[in-house]
């Protein structure tokens, strides 16, 4: 079976979108920002992989259904990419608050991975993304589903212009 992933993109009240950043000690992908990712696994469906993206890597809640925007493959990425966005409720604060903690009471180890909200026109400005999520940010900030999830700013006038 070919090498599958699952990427997430949640979009906040306020239009922006959730991103992570591995920072230079990461195991995976360091110095560079992803969209909320992981394998697919044997046997499950992309659909539910994209529910356990949001369970397992974004760590926010989503409001509604999850909808698949883009699957094929990148170009020069050789793994079946699935992606998949929706609006979430969390804030900022609701990001920088998160810590897991197991039901023992013990940190886990570092991830390496900070998370952040941030705006559609500032989140490919400079940015040094994953192959797969910097494609996929492109495709998802020019498609319908990111202007239906983004907040109207005013009669008429869409967000970022």
């Amino acid at each position: 079976m070919a090498a599958r992933i699952a990427l997430l993109a949640l979009v906040d009240s306020e239009g922006r979108v959730l991103v992570h950043l591995h920072d230079e000690q990461a195991s995976t992908r360091p110095n560079r920002w992803s969209l909320p990712g992981a394998p697919i696994q044997r046997g499950e469906r992309p659909s539910a992989a994209g529910a356990r993206v949001a369970a397992e890597h974004a760590h926010v809640p989503v409001d509604g259904p999850l909808e698949l925007f883009w699957s094929g493959y990148v170009p020069g990425f050789r793994v079946a990419t699935f992606a998949f966005c929706g609006r979430t409720t969390a804030t900022p604060a609701d990001v920088a608050a998160i810590v897991d903690i197991s039901p023992a009471g013990e940190l886990p180890a570092p991830t390496r991975v900070r998370k952040r909200f941030l705006p559609g026109d500032q989140v490919l400005s400079g940015r040094a993304f994953t192959l797969a999520s910097g494609y996929v940010l492109g495709v998802f900030l020019e498609s319908a589903q990111y202007e239906r999830l983004t907040p109207a700013t005013g009669p008429g006038i869409m967000p970022f212009e």
